[in-house]
């Protein structure tokens, strides 16, 4: 699709974002979401489509999303063509495809996945959030719920996407690793998905709706 000259929203949750800021053309309408609202896919859905309805002006609109535990089904562009990407989520995205996604799951499920985009300004981004229930139990307690939290968990992986220095992300995610036992790895990601968003180049990977169409479960099934 040559989108060169045509007007374009594009409507990202923080960490896709992250990653396409440096890239994204000065005439695209940009919106960033929270990436706290993946925590309700209810809220999710309903904030993209109060999103969506603000563009009917435009030509095309490219969400930076995936799935999203069903976040993103229902959604609705009643005079606008819509484009999202046909995988699970961003870690998908990061990693360049469903399939190299799929590998990973395959060979260690229990992964925790970092970015800059996930990493944020906090020091303490992932401990920080399970240790936020602490003062509400006894030390035995929580100690037990937070090894019930954390025990299908073996390892924190750092997706180096290329798009930033990954110097002091990298650091960051491998202290938390060690206060939360993992393992360290760090994994080159790609800008497969990213850069064909940006070029409007939207083949198998891609969801692409006429205005009006729904997005529909079935429409993320890859059978690759």
């Amino acid at each position: 699709m040559d989108i060169e000259d045509k007007k374009v929203a594009f409507i990202a949750c923080d960490v896709v974002y992250d990653e396409l800021k440096d890239k994204i053309p000065a005439n695209w309408s940009v919106v960033n979401l929270e990436r706290k609202l993946h925590e309700r896919s209810d809220e999710l859905r309903t904030r993209l489509q109060q999103e969506i309805d603000k563009f009917q002006d435009k030509d095309l609109i490219i969400l930076g999303y995936g799935l999203c535990g069903k976040g993103v089904e229902g959604l609705c562009s009643s005079h606008t063509h819509l484009v999202v990407s046909r995988c699970d989520d961003c870690i998908a995205m990061l990693l360049g495809s469903v399939e190299e996604y799929r590998k990973q799951h395959q060979a260690e499920p229990g992964t925790f996945y970092l970015t800059r985009g996930y990493i944020g300004d906090s020091d303490d981004f992932m401990i920080g959030e399970v240790e936020q229930i602490k003062d509400k139990y006894d030390e035995q307690t929580w100690e037990w719920i937070r090894g019930e939290m954390l025990k299908n968990y073996k390892r924190l992986v750092y997706i180096n996407t290329g798009n930033y220095d990954p110097e002091s992300c990298r650091e960051l995610a491998r202290k938390e690793a060690e206060k939360l036992g993992l393992r360290f790895e760090e994994i080159k990601g790609s800008n497969n998905y990213f850069d064909q968003m940006i070029r409007g180049d939207f083949d198998q990977n891609f969801v692409v709706l006429e205005p009006g169409q729904s997005l529909k479960f079935n429409m993320f099934i890859n059978d690759n």
